[in-house]
């Protein structure tokens, strides 16, 4: 009879998660991951047929907690969609390198943010591309801004985008 699995599929991921939340996508290996979980590779590869597939999982999860970061953040103060975009580029911030994952994929697009979970509510495609444009600022250090700063910048430019 076999040995009973000790390491089961959903510790591989919470482990994982952990390990790229901190260091980034790019240093997750098996190696890496079955030190970690004081394991041989060997659970990882019975769990997932390869670290693509351990990807995917990784992806769907920083999605469900990018989303779940935005949805918790509600300012009554303005209007949903810049509570929303705000949260995205705050998100951006704190979480980089599940950002990094998220975004740097491949394959992502504006459907697929709205698919997130703003249904009901698209998304100005102006303010995502502006958005985006301030976490690309922030993430190379090209400039420092205040939370206060970005949302007043957020606010300009929804109403003149609004008035276009």
């Amino acid at each position: 009879m076999p040995p009973k699995k000790q390491i089961n599929k959903y510790q591989i991921i919470e482990k994982a998660f952990e390990m790229v939340r901190h260091e980034g996508y790019k240093s997750l290996t098996a190696r890496k991951l079955a030190k970690e979980l004081n394991c041989s590779t060997q659970p990882i590869y019975q769990a997932f047929t390869d670290m693509k597939e351990l990807k995917i999982e990784l992806i769907k999860k920083a999605q469900e907690k990018m989303l779940q970061y935005i949805m918790d953040r509600s300012d009554t103060s303005m209007p949903t969609e810049l509570t929303y975009i705000l949260a995205y580029i705050q998100f951006a911030g704190e979480e980089k390198y599940l950002f990094q994952l998220i975004f740097t994929s491949g394959g992502v697009n504006i459907n697929v943010i709205n698919e997130l979970g703003f249904s009901g509510m698209e998304l100005n495609l102006n303010m995502i591309i502006y958005a985006n444009g301030i976490i690309m600022m922030l993430a190379f250090n090209s400039f420092e801004l205040s939370n206060e700063s970005i949302k007043n910048m957020l606010i300009h430019a929804y109403e003149l985008f609004e008035n276009k």
